[in-house]
């Protein structure tokens, strides 16, 4: 009789120990899914640019689609996107530019020492888009001896997550090579110009002064 009660109580005190061991571990599996929000946070940035004369933005420009030069304008497109689940709020983003560049219009500050642009993105919804545009006019590049690639860098943080995204284009010493539009204008310009002294000369003669 007692060997039986032995038994039954090693049982009860093996169930019990179960018992405290799966309410032990019960708050650790609690405490990891409460930090599952983090995991929810997700922030992506883009960056293009393109020459004003042109419709599309590219993510670079390479030396044997354009060489910019004295005086062009280059704007680059900046998309920042929330990704993830959550709201986002306060987001940093910089635009870290080349030299050689002298900015016309941009969103936030522009930080002269460091030659960078810096704004705050008050929020984003989970899914929302925001583009932002630079405008800037190439400058000194007469400095420049030879095709030089330069590379813009523009960053995005929010809670310690963070992206970034480059885009690189040429410049080049020397004069703007018109697009096609242009050199059909001045096609159009010299030939006009042609017939207009080629009507003078012709009256000159005809009434022999």
């Amino acid at each position: 009789m007692k060997q039986v009660e032995h038994k039954i109580m090693s049982i009860v005190l093996v169930i019990a120990a179960m018992v405290v061991l799966f309410s032990s571990l019960s708050p650790i599996k609690a405490g990891a899914t409460s930090y599952s929000s983090d995991d929810e946070k997700r922030i992506s940035i883009d960056k293009k640019l393109r020459s004003i004369y042109d419709s599309e933005y590219q993510d670079n420009i390479a030396s044997s689609q354009k060489v910019f030069y004295e005086e062009d304008l280059i704007e680059f497109k900046i998309k920042v996107e929330n990704t993830g689940d959550t709201v986002l709020k306060n987001i940093k983003v910089t635009d870290n530019l080349p030299p050689f560049l002298k900015l016309v219009f941009h969103p936030g500050t522009f930080d002269e020492t460091n030659n960078k642009v810096e704004w705050t993105i008050e929020e984003l919804a989970a899914g929302e888009v925001k583009d932002y545009l630079i405008r800037a006019k190439i400058d000194k590049s007469k400095d420049v001896k030879t095709l030089t690639k330069e590379t813009n860098v523009a960053g995005v943080c929010v809670d310690k997550i963070c992206d970034r995204d480059d885009a690189s284009y040429f410049i080049g010493d020397g004069v703007s090579i018109p697009n096609t539009g242009d050199a059909g204008l001045l096609i159009k310009t010299s030939i006009v110009l042609s017939l207009t002294g080629a009507g003078f000369l012709f009256r000159k003669y005809a009434r022999g002064y």
